[in-house]
């Protein structure tokens, strides 16, 4: 099992370093600590082939002295240690508790959006109240959309903008519980909201988890992993990974699509999350880049032509079916708004439409829904820019200027630290990765020089893309939901090159070591260790300025998110 200890025999004492126990009691490896000292540095090198064992096999070969198996954050020598099923969950919790107090105690406001209608003489549940009570702060913005379309499609032309698997899983479950007669209990709209919750809860800890497996891949450090996750927990959108939002499920879908990408490219069971994501959000078509990019790499590593027309004939059965997957939904925006026909929907839902302008399905008119007459009818892109303004700089307007703001410390890490990655790795990134190292390049290069150039690369086109044509606070939850990117830079403040360690705090935690003190040694596997992140005192000014972003962007935004106040 994985051991997090001072090494103060061998290492230096202003490094702490990632050993590997031997599967040992703690009396037994401290005893072992005193009795063989002499053999330390043998021992040292064999715990990190053993770590070796469970990262892939690229990072093998890794120099223990590289910057991949450097110094962790300082620790006040008390550990604290969490799996990371219980964090995303008491994550979670910790946004809703905190959405419910807000909403309880501060008044709504008034942001004229769009807020589903509801029949005014439907019958009240018993359950209602209570639902409404605590989870109505989530029921906030898009949120109303999400729901509105679980409840009743798309009856609006403006609701094309979101895209249908997560509301269709929300139908499908709502609808099934109602046959068990679940419905007399609650209502179906509070019903929907209930599920959704529950069901990004559960989509959270699978991106989480797939999160940790990924960054384990390409990072080669256990230690950057675990940040990289807790990170992501408590990340500055948390607000939309709870609400009924597809964040969550996004996330986890195009997590495991770069995993797999990754593992085996040609895997036909890579096409499930690849279409899924793709139906999920717009920005899922970029995970197809992920697709491609490996499959070239391994191409070019195993140039034979047999090679070449089995990676090519899998890749294109991929594509014709993900292809066909979200044709599907194209034909069906079609068939609800480029013809004339008649659809059972409520009267409130009528009224609404009647009222606010909006365009009804199956109320086809010659000035309505242009872009049914298109070569190619593809109603996204004509409702994002008719209904929500998007298109290119349409943003940019003085009073946008807090949105800029509010979007430029994710937009800061993402672009300075691309710009620093690439120029460190200028030649490698101009080769695009894919041609062979020699064995000196192989040597100077981390596990995450090597493999991370098509996450940065994908990372600065969402942001630039962001920057130039959507609502720029966007961008915020658009790179923490679609990129892990964001989460390994900030990772790199707490390990590696950039971690502050104060020389005293080492030098007792090494002594502790020596004395064989009890918690000076800890046994865990795939446990978050929160210590590191909890002793605020021994941070830098750096450290200490993502942990204010992180978790600071997590209960602001909560606050005025549930109140239907403007954010990310």
């Amino acid at each position: 099992m994985p051991s997090e200890c001072y090494n103060g025999g061998t290492t230096s004492p202003k490094r702490r370093m990632h050993v590997v126990g031997n599967g040992k009691s703690h009396q037994q490896h401290q005893q072992h600590v005193h009795q063989h000292h002499h053999r330390q540095q043998h021992h040292y090198h064999s715990s990190q082939q053993q770590t070796r064992g469970e990262t892939p096999n690229h990072d093998r070969n890794a120099d223990p002295s590289s910057p991949s198996m450097t110094e962790l954050p300082p620790s006040s020598g008390s550990f604290l240690h969490i799996s990371i099923t219980k964090l995303a969950i008491g994550s979670r919790l910790f946004v809703i508790m905190l959405q419910l107090v807000a909403n309880l105690l501060l008044p709504d406001h008034d942001a004229g959006v769009f807020v589903a209608p509801h029949a005014k003489d439907a019958p009240e549940r018993p359950l209602d109240a209570l639902v409404r009570f605590t989870l109505g702060g989530l029921n906030r913005w898009d949120g109303q959309y999400f729901l509105h379309i679980a409840e009743h499609g798309y009856t609006y032309e403006n609701a094309l903008a979101f895209f249908p698997l997560f509301p269709f899983i929300l139908k499908i479950v709502s609808s099934a519980l109602s046959s068990y007669e679940v419905v007399t209990f609650v209502s179906y709209r509070e019903l929907s909201l209930l599920l959704a919750v529950l069901f990004n809860m559960v989509c959270f800890i699978g991106a989480a988890k797939a999160l940790y497996r990924l960054s384990k891949h390409v990072l080669g450090s256990q230690k950057r992993a675990e940040i990289a996750v807790l990170l992501f927990c408590f990340n500055p959108a948390s607000i939309f990974f709870t609400a009924p939002y597809t964040e969550s499920l996004y996330a986890w879908l195009s997590f495991v699509v770069m995993y797999q990408s990754m593992e085996d490219v040609t895997s036909i069971f890579l096409t499930i999350p690849l279409s899924l994501s793709i139906l999920c959000r717009s920005n899922g078509m970029f995970n197809i880049g992920f697709v491609l990019y490996f499959a070239v790499r391994r191409i070019a590593a195993q140039v034979n032509f047999h090679n070449i027309i089995c990676i090519c004939s899998r890749l294109f059965s991929m594509l014709i079916i993900v292809l066909f997957h979200y044709g599907i939904a194209q034909v069906y925006n079609y068939y609800l708004f480029c013809f004339v026909q008649k659809f059972n929907f409520p009267d409130h839902v009528r009224e609404y439409a009647a009222e606010h302008g909006l365009v009804l399905a199956g109320n086809k008119t010659d000035d309505s829904s242009p872009w049914c007459t298109n070569l190619l009818p593809l109603s996204y892109s004509y409702v994002q820019s008719h209904y929500w303004n998007v298109g290119f700089l349409r943003y940019y307007e003085l009073k946008q200027l807090p949105n800029f703001l509010l979007a430029l410390p994710a937009i800061y890490l993402t672009l300075s630290n691309s710009y620093r990655y690439l120029c460190e790795h200028w030649d490698y990134a101009l080769r695009l990765g894919l041609f062979r190292l020699t064995k000196k390049q192989h040597k100077l290069m981390r596990p995450y020089d090597r493999f991370a150039l098509v996450f940065v690369v994908h990372a600065l086109v969402l942001t630039i893309f962001s920057l130039l044509f959507v609502h720029v606070q966007v961008t915020t939850r658009l790179l923490c939901a679609a990129s892990p990117v964001l989460y390994w830079y900030t990772a790199e403040y707490f390990t590696g090159e950039r971690t502050f360690i104060k020389r005293q705090v080492i030098r007792k935690l090494s002594k502790q070591v020596k004395d064989g003190e009890e918690n000076s040694c800890t046994h865990v596997m795939n446990h978050i260790e929160l210590s590191d992140l909890l002793d605020f005192r021994w941070m830098n000014g750096p450290q200490q300025a993502i942990l204010v972003y992180f978790f600071g962007y997590t209960v602001v935004g909560t606050v005025l998110f549930s109140n239907f106040y403007p954010w990310t």
